[in-house]
């Protein structure tokens, strides 16, 4: 069906990386690597802060649930679990290095992680650990060489000693 007075043109578009450069590059996307390093020196920076190993459990199931849900966000607590206990490791993943993930994807893995460990560990809700978990994590995700105080600072508007005492 034509309608009067106009011209079907088919016309096709086609981009290359060349071409989509200058439009990914206010997107800061984040490598699997990049999220796991952020994750992992957050948890530890969290544990050293408050006293606690590292590798306590609710440190080590916060780690597996936040992973699992940055490759599948809707994953049921039962893949969460079989990831924790596989018995080996199945290596680096081929595109752990690439770039791919949004700040907020990775925003909304470690909120939803930790809150779905928090649950799952019976503390029924996310406790102060684990919300200084969330921001040691996404200040470290932004700039690797962040400290306990950079953290405070950037997320709290209480004093490190105040946020320090939260912890313990």
């Amino acid at each position: 069906m034509t309608t009067p007075g106009f011209t079907m043109v088919e016309q096709h578009i086609t981009l290359t990386d060349e071409d989509l450069a200058p439009l990914l590059a206010g997107v800061g996307l984040y490598s699997r690597a990049a999220v796991r390093a952020a994750v992992e020196n957050g948890l530890t920076l969290t544990a050293d802060e408050a006293y606690m190993s590292r590798y306590a459990a609710r440190f080590a199931w916060a780690e597996t649930a936040i992973m699992t849900l940055l490759d599948t966000p809707n994953a049921p607590w039962a893949e969460v679990k079989n990831l924790h206990y596989r018995a080996t490791d199945d290596g680096v993943p081929g595109d752990d290095d690439v770039p791919q993930f949004t700040r907020d994807q990775v925003s909304m893995a470690v909120n939803n992680g930790i809150d779905l460990a928090a649950v799952r560990e019976r503390r029924t809700v996310a406790d102060d650990v684990d919300n200084f978990i969330v921001n040691a994590a996404m200040t470290l995700l932004d700039n690797p060489d962040a400290d306990f105080y950079k953290v405070v600072v950037e997320n709290y508007c209480d004093s490190p000693s105040v946020i320090r005492s939260w912890l313990r």
